[in-house]
């Protein structure tokens, strides 16, 4: 073997990272949208680059650990972990130019913030990081069955996905809301027509998030069980803390957050019930689970919104329609997919 067998304490520790790396990237992202940025060296980044920090150290210890074992030090990590490596350089790099970038021309706010080539280059850094404890156990031979030994895997899947709606978290709200309803107002013809242009967008827009939040769940569902012998709860699990983070977020009201919290547990334990396993399940059943899981997602979503935020605003139409949408995309996430993985072995 030319690199050490793999540490179930290296790889929880990375599962922590992720975990603190999402979750502080989150909380920057609040930051810019609540409040006036004007240092470099304020609460969010903190945490943020703490997470970092703790990151190059586990890292760290883990390699030098390979190393007293024989390891040269470009193979002292257990095997899968070489894109971690790349990944905190790129995470690096990506920070000391956001630093340099402040320093030089201010912060950004809003949407800006969102767009900086910087802090996408601090994502990307942060993306490949996650996907070493991932690689690392797709290249296992003894994949564990247990909920608790896959916890490492599944958090780290869960960060990944809270990384992706840091990227498009404009389309992860439907504001549905009745509250965020567009006026409507006919005193003119000019005018009529310019507010039915602001309805039809926000409408497409609600309509966006709902097919791309439903391409995101369906994904990592079928993409982890085509690979994976999901235990039961893992999926929950990926659903809850893959949405959390965002949706504290994103949310100005707690029954905005909880909506989305028991949306995802509901749309995670129908995923669980399937029981989809890697291997030449019926294709039938691929597909029902694909369409019905981002389905019920949306309709726990809608009616927890409709019951505690003063109704929705989508006509019945929209809102079955959107419904249906969302299981669409789901289907189209399973046909994406392709053939099934030769074997659970070769599934990495």
């Amino acid at each position: 073997m030319d690199r050490p067998p793999r540490s179930a304490l290296y790889d929880w520790s990375m599962a922590i990272a992720a975990l603190w790396l999402s979750g502080g990237i989150m909380l920057d992202d609040w930051y810019h949208f609540h409040a006036t940025v004007e240092t470099f060296f304020e609460p969010a980044h903190a945490l943020l680059y703490a997470g970092l920090f703790a990151t190059f150290a586990f890292t760290g210890i883990a390699a030098l650990a390979g190393h007293r074992q024989g390891y040269a030090w470009r193979n002292a990590l257990p095997q899968g972990y070489g894109v971690t490596v790349l990944g905190l350089a790129v995470f690096l790099a990506g920070g000391l130019a956001d630093m340099v970038k402040h320093s030089l021309w201010g912060f950004e706010q809003a949407f800006d913030a969102l767009l900086s080539p910087t802090h996408l280059a601090i994502g990307a850094g942060m993306f490949l990081t996650m996907a070493g404890p991932i690689r690392a156990f797709f290249v296992r031979r003894d994949r564990p069955c247990t909920l608790r030994e896959q916890l490492p895997l599944v958090l780290c899947a869960a960060s990944m996905m809270e990384l992706i709606h840091w990227g498009m978290q404009f389309i992860f709200l439907s504001q549905a809301e009745r509250m965020d309803a567009p006026v409507v107002w006919y005193s003119t013809a000019h005018w009529t027509l310019t507010l039915l242009t602001l309805l039809y967008d926000k409408e497409g827009l609600g309509l966006l998030a709902v097919i791309v939040q439903s391409l995101l769940l369906a994904g990592f569902l079928i993409y982890f069980a085509r690979r994976v012998r999901l235990a039961f709860g893992s999926v929950t699990v990926l659903f809850v803390v893959g949405n959390v983070f965002i949706a504290a977020a994103q949310s100005n009201y707690v029954p905005q957050f909880a909506a989305v919290v028991v949306a995802s547990v509901a749309a995670g334990l129908a995923a669980d019930a399937f029981q989809l396993r890697p291997g030449n399940q019926s294709s039938r059943r691929w597909a029902v689970a694909g369409f019905c899981v981002p389905a019920l997602y949306w309709s726990v979503l809608l009616a927890m919104l409709a019951g505690t935020m003063g109704g929705i605003w989508w006509s019945p139409d929209v809102i079955a329609g959107s419904i249906l949408f969302a299981g669409l995309a789901g289907i189209a996430a399973n046909a994406l997919a392709g053939p099934f993985p030769a074997t659970e072995a070769d599934a990495g």
